[in-house]
This record gives C-alpha cells, structure tokens and sequence, in this order.
C-alpha cells in the first residue's frame, strides 16, 4: 500500500468532521437567539384598596378631578385654575373632591377628599398625578403583571 493511497481517506474523515463541525455550530448558533425571545402575558392587574383591577382587556386609562359643591351641584375641577379654585372654595364653602380613574368602562376612585383651602386640593391633585404616572408607566411595561397603587 502506498502512501497516498492511506492520505486520501484521511482526507475525507477530516472534511468529513470540519463540515459536521461547520454544520453544529451553525445549528447552535441559530438556536441561540431563540432563547432570548420572551413571551409575555397580557395579564396585568391594579391594586388598590383592597380591591383589584383587571387591566388585560383595557384599552383605554384615563382620568377626572370632580368636585361636588354644598347645594349639590358638580364641577369639573381640571378646568379650573388656582383662582378658580380659591374662588369656588370662597364662594361654596368645602368641596368634596373625588379623583377618579376611568378604564374603558370601568372607573376606580382613587381618593375622594372634603377641601377647603387650596393647598389640601393642590396636595390631591399631586398625589393623583403620581398615581396616574405609575399606570401609564406599568401599563406600557410588558413585563409587570402587577401594581399596588398607594
């Protein structure tokens, strides 16, 4: 037997080899990227006051500040200003003041406070802006599933 007669199998055992080595890697490396894709459930839920809030289906959150005068009447407190708050609080005596969450069809109230001076509606309101900043930055977070309101 000659030598090249024993070169030539050898030859093609170690193409043979490379190409499995090529084709593993390729497979490995396709495979790869698979496990970084998350899947993420449209399950999400508000707590607040010991009740809960199904959010999955919501479409749409949104938000009033509505006043409730002495003699019955209503009022839309977001039109008003500082002035106007002032005004109305001089005029009508305590108002009481519910801000509400509206989801859809559904509404959360989530505080509704007696005000008589501006600086208790001004603290309302700030809270209630926070609260409203905290859902739209879960609901736009696909990974939280939940969120305790305080």
């Amino acid at each position: 037997m000659s030598r090249s007669d024993s070169s030539a199998p050898r030859s093609r055992l170690r193409w043979a080899m490379l190409l499995a080595a090529v084709l593993v890697s390729a497979v490995l490396l396709s495979l790869a990227g698979c496990g970084s894709t998350k899947v993420y459930t449209a399950d999400k839920t508000i707590v607040y006051n010991g009740a809960l809030y199904n959010m999955g289906t919501v479409q749409r959150v949104s938000s009033r500040i509505e006043g409730q005068l002495p003699d019955g009447g209503s009022v839309d407190m977001r039109t008003l200003d500082k002035k106007g708050v002032e005004a109305l609080l001089k005029e009508s005596g305590p108002v009481m003041v519910s801000a509400i969450v509206e989801m859809d069809s559904q509404e959360m109230l989530y505080q509704r406070v007696r005000v008589e001076k501006y600086s208790e509606y001004n603290r309302l309101v700030g809270r209630f802006e926070d609260a409203m900043e905290d859902i739209n930055d879960f609901m736009g977070d696909k990974k939280k599933t939940q969120l305790k309101l305080k």
